[in-house]
């Protein structure tokens, strides 16, 4: 299945693709010369050649052909496009997410309720935010999302997302909520998004502080 979800977002486009397709498949899309770069030729694992190809395909359905997408030293996509310069991607072992924006950074994340979040839940929850989520598997999923978007974002390297990345009094009747950074003795408060859809969570941000 190709397309699954598109979300309308203000000056961006927001879109989810199934992974129900082997890279064989997936290469239907895509033309010899589309396919030769040597980042794709280089995998060996199928995961990760179908994950680069969905990826690639799904933007080719949101804004055609003609894009690049390359990488900075820190990891962070960069999309060279003519209206969409600014690029978040994410996946979980079933979906790919592609959010791009006109004229702001952006973040987004995507997982699975069903992650064993167990080991890594003192790693990035603070101790108020364990009493929070308690067992719920919705929030462990939301906060880890949420925290991986802000992530994404602010491009900062060594975040500790249990003392810098906050979210702050999340109901879950509403789809929006709030996030407090902290670096460098600085507070940013961001507005996120999410939603849930086939046992997974997905969180978006744009770049400006609230």
């Amino acid at each position: 299945m190709p397309l699954f979800k598109s979300i309308s977002v203000p000056d961006g486009l927001l879109s989810v693709w199934q992974m129900t397709e082997s890279s064989d498949e997936l290469l239907s899309f895509f033309t010899p010369q589309e396919i030769a770069d040597p980042s794709f030729q280089n995998f060996s694992f199928e995961k990760r050649k179908c994950e680069w190809l969905a990826v690639r395909a799904l933007l080719k359905q949101m804004i055609g052909s003609t894009f690049q997408i390359s990488y900075a030293e820190t990891g962070k996509p960069l999309l060279s496009h003519p209206l969409y310069p600014y690029i978040s991607i994410s996946h979980s072992r079933d979906f790919v997410a592609v959010f791009i924006h006109d004229h702001q950074d952006v973040g987004i994340d995507i997982e699975s309720m069903h992650r064993n979040y167990a080991p890594i839940r003192k790693k990035y929850l603070s101790e108020s935010e364990l009493l929070e989520v308690n067992e719920s598997p919705l929030l462990q999923c939301i906060y880890w999302c949420a925290k991986e978007a802000i992530f994404k974002l602010v491009e900062e390297e060594g975040i500790d997302f249990r003392k810098q990345i906050e979210v702050i009094a999340f109901d879950a009747q509403q789809d929006t909520f709030f996030v407090r950074f902290i670096s460098h003795n600085l507070e940013r408060t961001y507005q996120l998004q999410y939603t849930t859809f086939n046992d997974h969570c997905m969180v978006w941000v744009c770049g400006d502080p609230s």
